[in-house]
């Protein structure tokens, strides 16, 4: 058999030292969260930094929160007061999720990257009482709570990573908290839109929930 002959692939010098305009910049991460007015795909943070998320809304958002966090290699616990309603989640989550109707012994183990044991924790709190801000020291810990009104002089609610309010009629609250440039934009709001508000910036958006995961988060549709 004829062997062919290739020609020498050209030679590359690397130089030992990078250029002075080369940086190296943490990427966004997190779990999507859905599309903006643009396209646009928009995350919520979950990384290796801890991660303090305030919800204006329904308990049924930090159940499909909770979901995707255990799509991502995370270690999830509910502090619910509608434990019945994790019952589909749990069916699938592996022994990944933990309900408990509240947040005493949170985290339930060392905190680690995706892949390594343990793994990324993170607290999915529906309670009135929001968790403690302490709760989020260390990484890869991420927090969630959700509330129809957010409690006063809480200082989980003070200042979070990200804020979002998921209908026009939570503008009040979202005024008493950030102002009345970011009531306005509530308020704005149409049927179906969300807002973020991020120290980066705002973004208003429309979850992207699949037929799989309706499934899962409605009692009595899943398998």
């Amino acid at each position: 058999m004829n062997r062919r002959e290739h020609p020498q692939l050209p030679v590359a010098h690397w130089r030992d030292v990078p250029p002075a305009d080369f940086r190296l910049t943490w990427a966004e991460a997190g779990v999507q969260l859905g599309t903006n007015r643009e396209g646009r795909v928009v995350a919520l943070p979950a990384g290796p930094g801890p991660a303090r998320i305030a919800v204006l809304g329904e308990s049924l958002f930090g159940r499909l929160f909770g979901l995707r966090m255990l799509a991502v290699g995370a270690r999830v616990t509910a502090a619910t007061r509608v434990p019945a309603q994790w019952h589909g989640i749990a069916q699938v989550a592996g022994g990944r999720l933990t309900v408990a109707d509240g947040v005493a012994g949170w985290p339930p183990g060392p905190a680690a990257p995706p892949s390594q044991e343990g793994g990324p924790q993170a607290l999915v709190c529906d309670l009135r009482r929001p968790p403690s801000v302490t709760l989020a020291n260390g990484a890869w810990r991420t927090i969630l709570h959700v509330t129809r009104d957010a409690p006063r002089r809480s200082f989980f609610w003070t200042a979070p990573d990200a804020l979002l309010a998921l209908d026009a009629r939570f503008a009040e609250a979202t005024g008493r908290l950030l102002g009345a440039d970011a009531a306005r934009v509530t308020a704005a709001l149409s049927p179906g839109e969300v807002v973020l508000f991020r120290p980066a910036g705002t973004e208003i958006l429309r979850l992207d929930i699949s037929p799989a995961e309706t499934a899962l988060l409605t009692p009595g549709r899943h398998p």
